[in-house]
């Protein structure tokens, strides 16, 4: 079904957005640095308790991509475009729902959590919080519109889209930071600017679309119709949620270990996207080829097409490690922290930089395939175990008994890709996943 050309003609598009964006990404953080450490804590800060808040509505994204690939599969066009048209009316709804009430709550949720970090800090990230609230129904619009073009293929449209929208970002941001001298206000302004643009870019493709077509659907929300989303995307949701609330947790954990660790972390975090960019595009690529097989019924071939998918991202995250390696320092320095900084942030980005290749893709790319499959609360169980017992409980014990500091807790987060990869291969060989599988009427 998929050749190997088919996959690079999806995999390019998928990585030129992770790639641009990322980059993008990175001047953003870049020109945030340049206002100091407090200001790339508050950023760090805000972008960990977003992650968690995002999942209220991204859930029902993951699992539109999924059943919309499974009904192109099987080639049931009605069923996909019925599925497109309520996914789009729910996460709108849950989008603006979960920013109002981060736009109400927010400041308490960062006294609860970030109470010991500097005033400073504080401050700018209840600005920074409340910037993003406002954006959340367009990057809610934004999600689902670009997960229902990727579920048929079209990486090509939310590659643009993405790569547009962060172009604004900057231009945006660098205007209002400093031209303006908003500080970090302005950053927020430059992303509520982006995320606007992209959901606008997206929905002349959307709309034109001709093997999902939206527009003479009904977007009134039934649950026969989101059955099969909420099944796929409530545990994929649960998982995110509890996945990356626990990465707040360990976020208060470096809280205590003062703001240079903040900063670190922020800047380690950020390479970490860079040198990651590959296997984001595969794990991208793998929801809607693994979905389509799932549809299709072709069992043998989607085995094969997981072990096939995970071999990539080794080998692209093995390349890209080898050639980042000698000038990591080199990057680091682009974002000018102090010694301090720089040095927690470079010993980070080497551990990550040896791990990723090996640990990641079976982790993340496996998992990915299993819930295309349908075999999503095995992937969440194991996800939730191996996340609270070594990210979080591992990263408590080596920062509160070592003197290991912000290293103990990548260490401990570079073990939890072990104990949930090892699970997810051992589910793939031994083919259980199969029960789950679709039975879709064609």
């Amino acid at each position: 079904m998929y050749t190997r050309k088919d996959l690079l003609r999806l995999f390019i598009p998928a990585l030129m957005e992770q790639l641009l964006s990322t980059a993008i990404g990175v001047v953003n953080t870049m020109m945030v640095s340049g206002l100091g450490a407090f200001a790339v804590s508050a950023v760090g800060i805000v972008d960990s308790i977003n992650i968690v808040a995002m999942n209220v509505f991204m859930a029902v994204s993951t699992g539109a991509t999924v059943v919309i690939s499974q009904h192109l599969g099987a080639d049931n066009r009605k069923a996909a475009s019925r599925t497109a048209a309520q996914s789009v009316s729910s996460v709108v709804l849950l989008s603006a729902l979960t920013g109002l009430g981060l736009y109400l709550f927010g400041e308490q949720i960062i006294n609860i959590l970030f109470g010991n970090a500097e005033q400073i800090v504080k401050s700018a990230a209840k600005t920074y919080l409340i910037c993003s609230a406002v954006s959340y129904p367009f990057l809610g619009m934004f999600n689902v519109f670009t997960g229902i073009l990727r579920a048929n293929n079209n990486f090509r449209a939310s590659m643009i889209a993405a790569v547009a929208s962060n172009i604004v970002n900057v231009l945006v941001g660098a205007v209002c930071i400093f031209y303006l001298k908003l500080g970090v206000l302005g950053a927020g302004i430059g992303m509520i600017s982006a995320r606007f643009f992209g959901a606008l870019i997206l929905m002349h493709p959307l709309f034109t679309d001709n093997r999902i077509n939206i527009s003479k659907q009904s977007y009134r929300i039934t649950l026969n119709i989101l059955k099969p989303v909420l099944y796929i995307g409530v545990p994929a949701g649960l998982d995110s949620l509890i996945f990356n609330g626990g990465k707040l947790l360990v976020q208060t954990f470096i809280t205590s270990l003062g703001t240079a660790a903040l900063a670190a972390n922020t800047i380690a975090g950020s390479m970490n996207n860079i040198i990651n960019i590959p296997g984001n595009a595969v794990a991208i690529v793998s929801v809607s080829v693994i979905g389509y097989y799932a549809g299709a019924g072709l069992h043998e071939d989607l085995r094969k097409m997981i072990k096939k998918l995970t071999l990539y991202a080794m080998i692209l995250l093995g390349g890209v490690s080898l050639a980042f390696f000698p000038f990591v320092e080199s990057f680091l320095k682009l974002y000018t922290p102090p010694d301090d900084v720089l040095k927690m942030a470079l010993h980070v980005t080497y551990l990550t930089l040896i791990c990723i290749p090996v640990f990641w893709p079976a982790g993340f790319i496996v998992s990915a395939c299993l819930r295309s499959t349908g075999d999503s609360v095995f992937v969440t169980m194991v996800s939730i175990s191996s996340m609270w017992l070594v990210r979080v409980f591992g990263g408590y014990v080596l920062v509160r008994y070592t003197a290991l500091g912000l290293m103990g807790i990548w260490i401990a987060w570079c073990f939890d890709w072990v104990t949930r990869g090892v699970p997810y291969c051992g589910r793939v060989l031994s083919r259980r996943y199969e029960k789950h599988l679709p039975h879709i009427e064609t």
